[in-house]
């Protein structure tokens, strides 16, 4: 018999048949502030369930079937998700309590519509993942790996991702108001329609970045990021006055016609 106890209290808060809760079916389970540190919940059906609050630091999820779970609050320091389905899941405000980086792993995880805004997850593993239409905003995400993410509308506005890796990452009509982007390598990444509106992009790299009708706004050090002269143009972009006054200067002749400012 497994059996999971509140992290504070001791209290046990369910009784699982097996030794582990490797494949165990938990949906609709309410292990709101659960001690599950270092568990192995390889393949579990957490769908529905309450997990706010636990502690699932360490704790292994990889290919755990997490949609409509709610883990607000939840420590997930150095947890593992990898390939684990967390379509519509809930991780608003996670890892607050850990001072450093969160190092989540969700390689290859699919976390379609998910809400992760007002976390923590610096320094996690998102490569390859399915993000599309995630709520990232205010989210810590310095030095965060998104190689070859699915942001199809996703909305990081007001977050940090000072040394992130976003690049082949998918980030049409993306929302990156406000996005610190310093140092973030987005080499190759798809801004098709994405808005950068008031983004830091001092030292990003664009080098090979695909433009299509992607706004830029009120950046004024813009001329500061990187490869610009080598982005691909596929259509005209729109600039803005603030952002062309402060750095139209400065900006590479390749970059300036292929955004239709000639």
């Amino acid at each position: 018999m497994s059996v999971i106890r509140h992290k504070q209290s001791g209290a046990v808060l369910l009784e699982v048949p097996g030794d582990t809760l490797a494949g165990a079916a938990l949906g609709g389970a309410v292990l709101m502030g659960a001690d599950l540190r270092g568990a192995d919940l390889r393949g579990a059906d957490l769908r529905g369930a309450d997990l706010c609050q636990a502690d699932l630091r360490g704790a292994d999820l990889a290919g755990a079937k997490l949609v409509g779970a709610d883990a607000t609050l939840a420590n997930l320091a150095g947890a593992g998700f990898r390939g684990a389905c967390l379509i519509d899941v809930r991780l608003q405000a996670v890892t607050l309590e850990v001072a450093g980086p969160a190092r989540t792993d969700f390689h290859g995880a699919d976390l379609t519509r998910a809400t992760l805004k007002n976390s923590n997850l610096a320094e996690s593993d998102f490569t390859d993942a399915r993000m599309r239409r995630v709520d990232l905003t205010h989210v810590t995400l310095a030095g965060a790996d998104l190689t070859g993410a699915d942001l199809t509308d996703a909305n990081l506005s007001h977050s940090t991702l000072i040394g992130a890796s976003l690049s082949y990452a998918t980030l049409v009509g993306a929302l990156l108001n406000g996005v610190d982007l310093r140092r973030a390598d987005l080499r190759e990444a798809e801004l098709a329609y994405a808005a950068l509106n008031g983004s830091t992009l001092a030292g990003a790299d664009f080098t090979g970045a695909h433009f299509s009708k992607t706004v830029i706004a009120r950046c004024p050090d813009l001329h500061h990021a990187v490869g610009l002269g080598l982005v691909d143009h596929t259509s005209p972009s729109a600039v803005d006055v603030a952002t062309f006054r402060r750095s139209g200067a400065f900006l590479p002749r390749e970059f300036l016609e292929g955004a239709g400012l000639e």
